[in-house]
């Protein structure tokens, strides 16, 4: 059995708020990461963004993959 190394949304979110902890709190956590507690906090909070920037999920350990995925649809053909 092989573990999976993919991790979702909600998996982020814990993993951030657990560095932050271990980290002393949110002013610690964002000094270390070399960026403001406000824009960690906007982002823990999702004001004006939807998911976390880079920076902070460097300081979390954990980094953002894109992948591309396909998938297929119907051809609508129009009735007569």
């Amino acid at each position: 059995m092989t573990r999976s190394n993919q991790i979702d949304e909600i998996d982020v979110f814990r993993i951030v708020k657990g560095a932050i902890y271990r980290a002393g709190g949110q002013t610690a956590f964002a000094s270390m990461g070399g960026f403001s507690k406000q824009k960690l906090n906007n982002q823990l909070h999702a004001r004006g963004v939807d998911k976390f920037s880079e920076d902070v999920l460097k300081a979390a350990r954990i980094k953002r993959v894109k992948i591309e995925t396909v998938h297929y649809e119907f051809i609508e053909e129009p009735r007569s």
